[in-house]
């Protein structure tokens, strides 16, 4: 009986990786001034974009709860900015629902609400007398999270925006 040969590719694969992990390490020298003697750093996975961990502050809650009401009246002016008189156009109001939404967000951050996670999602309809109900459903902390509604309706569409205010601990 004829003995087996060995893989062909056992050698290749051991050195190709050997190589993919030497190209993704970085060595850093450190040089402190109190001290003479260089600190060597390295890791592989490092990211240039990289932000330093903080450290825990125990805080269980918001400093400021988020507040409807506070962003209430800017969302429905973007909304009434935005679809105004605007005929029902499925590709054209998809954009403007987008838009919307990334402006009621940018404002919502822009907030001294500290810690709290957005969601914004305008949903666009045309109108013909249909009644539509519109539910969401998430895990959710009464005491923290919180939403907020907006409605617009004209002749020939109707918009709903709702934002969602997360706690993030």
């Amino acid at each position: 009986m004829s003995e087996r040969r060995g893989s062909i590719m056992k050698g290749i694969r051991k050195d190709s990786h050997t190589d993919r992990l030497r190209g993704s390490t970085m060595d850093i020298e450190m040089n402190d001034d109190d001290d003479s003697h260089p600190v060597k750093r390295g890791s592989s996975v490092w990211k240039s974009g990289f932000k330093g961990k903080l450290a825990n502050t125990y805080r269980l809650g918001p400093k400021q709860k988020f507040l409807p009401h506070l962003i209430q009246k800017k969302g429905e002016e973007l909304m009434n900015q935005a679809f105004g008189e605007l005929a029902y156009d499925h590709d054209n109001c998809r954009d403007v629902a987008d838009k919307v939404a990334a402006d009621v967000l940018a404002f919502c951050k822009e907030q001294v609400f500290d810690r709290y996670r957005y969601v914004a999602r305008v949903v666009v309809g045309e109108k013909k007398g249909q009644t539509v109900k519109i539910a969401s459903r998430t895990l959710w902390d009464d005491e923290k999270d919180n939403f907020l509604t907006l409605n617009f309706e004209n002749r020939h569409l109707f918009a709903v925006g709702m934002v969602f205010a997360i706690y993030f601990e």
